[in-house]
């Protein structure tokens, strides 16, 4: 077990009690990592939530053969936090160490059977992150709580219209896009359903699109592969199978999971002044996506038996 000295001043583990701190510490393993060491690559499991304790590292993409930094991680920042709830996840980016230095590594699967008996642990240790990545994302305090409040909210509506509207209409205020769409999937059938669409000029054309679950280059990919998707202006020109009746040339997509169940995505697209959207972007719109996707889930069961009493009804007269 590591000294608890080492994670006292953790801004992420700020609030834990000297014997919180000691339970926390029997998960937690302290590595050494050289300059140009591999933290995590994009494909492989979100499996374990670091801390920076020194040196540096970066967060990239490659893209067109080149490099591209999305984030640089300094001494108490973290990465991977969507390890502490669902470790299965896939990495959609990859971390490099920059500047040879230590890493704290909380392995998910020990945290979440941490969470069955120490409860308050973890809840200050999520609250902790909430406010870290507040002070990640600048500015975005009344984004967060606009965020929980749309989640709270949405927990209260029952139809599924109602709900999807109000939550197109948070999202483009959180996030500057000019366009949105708001898919459910049905493997079942093999198709995607448009619930929701903005900016698209006419968007109950979109909504009328026949997507195949299966082929579908952008919707679903996010299905197929349980991972967020981001297209640039250049990647969007010269993958011209990119091109269908409801992309952008910079799109953000996320997709909505209950457990292993993917019920559906969100995605944005041209982000306003022509900008790219940023990895903050994507923390952000997944925060959306977990906060909402259990209201979702449940307007869509009773939505589909509503319409399957109504069916029933109809046969009968």
């Amino acid at each position: 077990m590591i000294d608890t000295k080492i994670i006292q001043n953790i801004p992420v583990l700020e609030g834990l009690s000297d014997p919180e701190l000691q339970v926390l510490a029997k998960i937690i393993t302290v590595k050494k990592y050289n300059k140009g060491e591999i933290l995590f690559e994009a494909g492989e499991a979100r499996k374990s939530f670091f801390i920076v304790l020194s040196g540096q590292a970066h967060i990239y993409r490659i893209f067109n053969e080149e490099v591209q930094t999305l984030a640089i991680l300094g001494k108490h920042s973290f990465a991977v936090e969507s390890a502490l709830t669902n470790p299965k996840l896939k990495h959609s980016h990859s971390c490099e160490v920059t500047e040879s230095g230590d890493m704290i590594e909380i392995l998910g699967k020990d945290f979440l059977k941490l969470a069955e008996d120490y409860s308050q642990i973890v809840n200050k240790i999520y609250s902790n992150i909430i406010e870290n990545l507040t002070e990640r994302l600048h500015h975005a305090n009344n984004k967060l709580v606009t965020i929980y409040s749309t989640g709270k909210i949405a927990s209260s509506y029952s139809d599924l219209d109602n709900l999807t509207d109000l939550l197109i209409t948070t999202i483009l205020k959180i996030i500057k896009a000019q366009k949105a769409i708001f898919a459910l999937y049905y493997p079942a059938e093999g198709r995607v359903v448009i619930q929701d669409a903005r900016g698209y000029g006419n968007n109950q054309r979109v909504k009328n699109l026949k997507i195949d679950l299966f082929k579908d280059p952008i919707l679903g990919q996010i299905y197929r592969t349980r991972r967020e998707i981001s297209i640039v202006k250049e990647q969007y020109r010269k993958q011209k199978n990119l091109a269908t009746g409801y992309s952008s040339q910079n799109m953000l997509g996320v997709p909505m999971q209950v457990g292993n169940r993917v019920v559906g995505a969100i995605l944005l697209g041209d982000k306003e002044r022509g900008r790219e959207f940023s990895y903050n972007n994507q923390i952000l719109l997944g925060i959306i996506a977990r906060q909402i996707v259990l209201p979702i889930a449940m307007a869509e069961t009773t939505t589909a038996a509503d319409s399957a009493g109504q069916s029933s009804e109809e046969k009968k007269s």
